[in-house]
């Protein structure tokens, strides 16, 4: 159930931006960029008064693609629909309890949009803010090396839940064509499974910095 409305959620944003996309001139700029940074960690327990201790989530480096299309220009900036994809390829657990997942892996894909200011300029900082799907895997391995939960079937697994993106950075433009990105997103999402108890949500935070190639149609 949990996988069907985020895929029926993910699947109406698609359908909204790029209807908003289809009504626009063809010499409308776009964008491709293309990040790399840094995944936070955390304590995913932390909140959690009867655990003797807490899990300790390890930052990881972060992939990011992100497409984007103006929607129009304001008195102040512009404003683009932006489709935003980043995978965490790896992120390790440690700590109480020792039967959690020692791993963690992540994908995030947030429709959204991002306005812009001063975009005629050389610097140009802007703000965006997303929802769509995020997707978690973690390892049947635990902290203590046997496996997940303590039992002999893994507690791990994956898990579909739901995506929440808002972030900030600055462009930076060389060219006509070219744009130096640094950025700071945040993801809130559903918790993953990292096979004990970890109630509320998981934030993920992401700094890092790319090029971004504009274009027009």
């Amino acid at each position: 159930m949990r996988l069907n409305t985020c895929s029926t959620a993910l699947a109406l944003s698609l359908l909204v931006v790029g209807t908003l996309a289809a009504q626009q001139a063809n010499d409308e700029r776009q964008e491709f960029g293309i990040i790399v940074g840094e995944l936070s960690g955390g304590n995913p327990n932390a909140s959690t008064p009867t655990v003797p201790g807490a899990l300790t989530l390890d930052s990881g480096v972060a992939f990011e693609a992100s497409f984007a299309s103006k929607i129009r220009d304001l008195n102040f900036g512009s404003v683009y629909w932006e489709v935003d994809g980043l995978a965490g390829p790896m992120r390790y657990l440690a700590g109480i309890p020792a039967t959690a997942t020692h791993e963690l892996r992540s994908v995030y894909l947030t429709p959204g949009v991002r306005l812009q200011f001063m975009p005629k300029e050389a610097l140009s900082p802007w703000v965006a803010a997303g929802a769509g799907y995020a997707f978690y895997d973690t390892s049947g391995s635990s902290i203590a090396g046997s496996t997940t939960g303590g039992g002999t079937t893994s507690t791990a697994g994956t898990t579909n839940t739901y995506a929440v993106d808002f972030g900030a950075g600055v462009d930076y433009a060389i060219g006509k064509r070219y744009v130096l990105r640094g950025e700071v997103r945040g993801f809130y999402t559903g918790s993953p499974n990292f096979g004990v108890p970890t109630p509320g949500g998981q934030f993920n935070l992401v700094i890092g910095g790319g090029i971004v190639w504009r274009f027009s149609k």
